[in-house]
């Protein structure tokens, strides 16, 4: 193939792409030359993107034409415009409102290199009753999904395995998943067996108890939790690109050199082009060129997710997908 129209997608055929990020968040970004506490920094940009990592797959698989059902709690009038930049890039909202504010993270972004650092903070405030209420609600939409997506962080006061059963249910109903999430919240939710995982290094290592930096500690890191009943384990290596054990094989994914803009939500657009390609049939080593691609883009932009459709189908031709 010598490219993908991202355009062109017919959501009655393969139902909805079901995303689910209980901790929604917007993120501000600020190019600085640098930082330093004491000193005042004058920024010599800021851009506004979105947050929550199935939100931001959302908002990707919009810019490229691909519908999607976001839900999750929202709160706020962050949550507002958050929602609104969701409906604006053609992504179905369907989010439970709770108490407190929808999170604004901010990514301090240095102009020289694209190197970059995260500032997040505790917004939403669901109640007692919400989780489970959540977790209805979610089971209500999975009938008519073709992919769950579970993305992100927890609010305090949900279980760190609150994704597990969502996960055992849409296994049940032959319903393919896909898990990204970190920290506390890796171990028990992975235990759940996803179809798909897509941790980075640093969390493959803590799956792993022990360093995942290369291409070669991925590639046998990848194949050992493939075998804990996993289908597809990617793991995202930054400048070295990614790694994927499938049932169809073992591969590398080596970056595109660019100039980096904006890091943030790179990792999100590789989900959204991985659940793009595979529901439109392409097998392991295409689905993973375009999921590079769309990967690629998202780092020449200046906010979190942003896409380009034509810088994608740009770098396609130069993504390259090698057998291990």
């Amino acid at each position: 193939m010598t490219g993908r129209d991202a355009s062109r997608r017919d959501a009655s055929r393969r139902g909805a792409i079901l995303t689910v990020t209980p901790n929604t968040a917007l993120d501000t970004v600020l190019f600085v030359e640098g930082f330093a506490f004491g000193e005042t920094v004058r920024a010599q940009g800021v851009a506004t993107g979105m947050g929550g990592k199935g939100a931001v797959t959302s908002w990707v698989l919009g810019q490229l034409g691909t519908p999607s059902v976001a839900t999750g709690f929202a709160a706020g009038e962050t949550g507002r415009r958050m929602e609104a930049m969701l409906r604006a890039a053609g992504v179905e909202t369907d989010f439970l409102w709770v108490g407190g504010e929808t999170r604004t993270n901010y990514v301090v972004a240095r102009v020289a290199d694209g190197s970059q650092g995260t500032v997040t903070a505790s917004g939403l405030v669901p109640a007692p009753e919400d989780p489970a209420r959540l977790r209805g609600h979610v089971e209500a939409l999975l009938p008519e999904a073709a992919v769950l997506l579970c993305g992100g962080s927890l609010p305090a006061g949900m279980p760190v395995d609150w994704y597990a059963p969502l996960i055992a249910r849409a296994r049940d109903l032959g319903i393919p998943t896909l898990l990204d999430v970190s920290d506390q919240f890796l171990e028990p939710n992975v235990a759940a067996r996803p179809t798909i995982i897509t941790p980075n290094s640093a969390e493959a290592s803590r799956l792993l108890g022990r360093p995942i930096a290369t291409v070669a500690q991925a590639a046998r890191g990848a194949e050992e939790l493939a075998r804990r009943g996993i289908a597809a384990v990617l793991i995202t290596l930054g400048e070295h690109g990614a790694v994927a054990a499938t049932d169809e094989g073992l591969y590398h994914v080596p970056p595109v050199p660019v100039r980096v803009v904006n890091t943030a939500g790179a990792g999100d657009a590789f989900n959204g082009g991985v659940i793009q390609a595979r529901l439109d049939g392409a097998c392991w080593a295409e689905a993973l060129r375009w999921a590079g691609a769309v990967a690629t883009a998202a780092l020449l932009t200046p906010g979190t997710g942003e896409i380009h459709p034509e810088d994608v189908q740009a770098l396609y031709p130069r993504v390259t997908v090698q057998r291990l």
